[in-house]
């Protein structure tokens, strides 16, 4: 039946992505005390300033067009040769645009960055845009599997040469930039060879098809722009107003809620193909319905018994002045539910291509991110970056939940939905304070009360 082909592919894919996501972030989350050990909160915060700076430029200088080539490449109107091609040109014209603007920074003097760090942005910067083109591709044509082996692959590289760049030749933050250049060089090697990419490009490709392509994406450029608000704009304004040590503490709190976001994205990620190729407006079969569900069920869940285990995690992964990461960690959690869910929809939203109502949401978000932001730092230091951030996702979250019902009709227990959320809610108020574990467990307890028929159907 075609209700059980759906599952299966999602299954399939589900799977695939777990192993990929779990294989590769067990590992980088086991490398996080060798980080803080062995490198100083000052160097790991201005290497995380960097990193998320590529972050921006990939969408803005290469158009977004990763998102362009998922939704073209499932299009059968397309020549999907086109597609590849289109986007790897972006994103070689967005390395064009960036080494200009680095030499004019240069020149004009207000280029900030020593040559080392200049040189990681910009090789970080091609090496992500061709990685997520390429990935978008993948995932399109059904080579999920190539996938799954460059990560594990890149994971590998990183961790080895992260041990002996660090620890045997002490080389501090440089080695760690080497090793990080050096894994996603292997990823996008393996997935260009042997995804038989190399077999697909082409010099000339058809004007109309790249024009719907920047015409998809561009709604999404600003989308990834204020996406990078939410996720990265709290790292500069507190580096701003409280040093790059600080800066270096709070973004080593949020290696306990990538925890979360790796579940997360094992489901996002094969979602974000059926939600195009399996779109129902009535929900017929009550397949986008019983998805929805499973992935909130699982993200209150998660984000509910990693919060129960914050004090114990941080006190393995922190060490020495990183310790005091504990107390951000649990705002972070819920605020990484909100995010994960809200791009779940996001995906349903791009299905029937209203990119625009997808770029509002997150516009808004975004403002109300940064506002928090300025406000709560200046008053109450990186304690208030992560309630700006809970705050910026909630937005995103709560609009685009509202939004949703008039898109498609899911068969979803909203009730049960909103009572789990806010018992989620009440428990990340609690875990702000070390000692009440008794109370978090109670309200782990009851979420799985509320939401036991999920758990046994599923």
């Amino acid at each position: 039946m075609q209700w059980k082909s759906k599952y299966k592919d999602l299954s399939k894919n589900t799977i695939l992505f777990m192993i990929n996501s779990f294989g590769s972030k067990i590992i980088s989350f086991l490398l996080v005390p060798l980080y803080t050990y062995v490198l100083s909160t000052k160097d790991y915060g201005t290497a995380d300033l960097i990193t998320s700076m590529v972050q921006l430029l990939v969408p803005v200088l290469t158009l977004n067009i990763q998102d362009a080539v998922l939704r073209f490449s499932l299009d059968k109107e397309y020549d999907k040769k086109d597609v590849i091609s289109i986007g790897i040109k972006h994103n070689f014209i967005g390395l064009i645009l960036l080494l200009l603007g680095s030499i004019a920074a240069r020149m004009l003097g207000v280029l900030l960055l020593n040559n080392t760090y200049m040189y990681f942005l910009i090789v970080s910067f091609i090496l992500n845009g061709l990685h997520n083109s390429f990935s978008m591709y993948l995932k399109a044509n059904d080579k999920v599997y190539v996938l799954v082996i460059s990560g594990i692959a890149n994971t590998l590289f990183v961790c080895v040469l992260n041990i002996f760049l660090l620890v045997t030749f002490k080389l501090g933050i440089t080695g760690y930039l080497i090793a990080n250049v050096a894994g996603i060089v292997m990823a996008v090697s393996i997935m260009f060879i042997c995804g038989g990419i190399y077999k697909n490009l082409r010099l000339e490709t058809e004007k109309k098809l790249n024009q719907a392509m920047i015409g998809y994406a561009l709604p999404l450029v600003m989308n990834s722009v204020a996406w990078w608000i939410n996720n990265a704009s709290d790292k500069y304004i507190l580096t701003f107003f409280c040093g790059f040590a600080v800066n270096g503490i709070f973004s080593v709190a949020y290696k306990i809620p990538t925890i979360l976001s790796t579940i997360q994205s094992v489901f996002y990620n094969s979602w974000s193909v059926s939600a195009i190729t399996e779109f129902d407006e009535n929900d017929s079969d009550g397949f986008m319905g019983n998805i929805y569900t499973l992935y909130s069920c699982v993200s209150i869940l998660g984000c509910s018994a990693i919060m129960l285990l914050n004090y114990p995690l941080a006190s393995i992964l922190y060490a020495k002045d990183f310790f005091e990461a504990w107390h951000y960690v649990p705002l972070l959690l819920l605020g990484a539910t909100f995010n994960g869910i809200a791009l779940f929809e996001g995906c349903i939203f791009t299905a029937v291509k209203k990119t625009k109502e997808v770029f509002r949401t997150t516009l808004i978000g975004a403002v109300v991110n940064t506002i928090a932001n300025i406000l709560f730092i200046w008053l109450i230091g990186p304690f208030g970056a992560a309630i700006a951030t809970m705050l910026g996702y909630f937005t995103v979250w709560l609009l685009r939940t509202i939004h949703l019902r008039s898109i498609v009709k899911m068969k979803v227990n909203w009730k049960t939905q909103i009572i789990t959320t806010i018992i989620l809610s009440a428990q990340c108020v609690v875990a702000l304070n070390q000692g009440f574990e008794a109370i978090e467990a109670i309200c782990l307890m009851l979420i799985c009360v509320f939401q036991y028929s999920y758990i046994k159907k599923f």
